[in-house]
């Protein structure tokens, strides 16, 4: 599913904690942001997990791995 529609339902002041997974082995570390603040091309990455989420006083951080669908790996 894309992350697109996987995070519709949440607000727009909580946070993502976004992971690329750029090979079969390794992963990047993309950072933490406002959903709002999320646009462009990685709305349309792959999600491959959603972590469990955790509250930090008035907002909660959401946790994804995501793929893009551009990239084909060759490992």
């Amino acid at each position: 599913m894309k992350l697109r529609e996987i995070i519709k339902e949440i607000a727009d002041d909580n946070w993502l904690e976004i992971t690329e997974q750029t090979s079969d082995n390794y992963r990047s570390y993309i950072g933490r942001v406002p959903k709002k603040y999320i646009v462009g091309e990685e709305l349309d990455y792959q999600a491959l997990y959603l972590g469990k989420s955790s509250s930090i006083e008035n907002y909660a951080i959401f946790r994804f791995l995501l793929k893009n669908p551009a990239i084909v790996h060759v490992d």
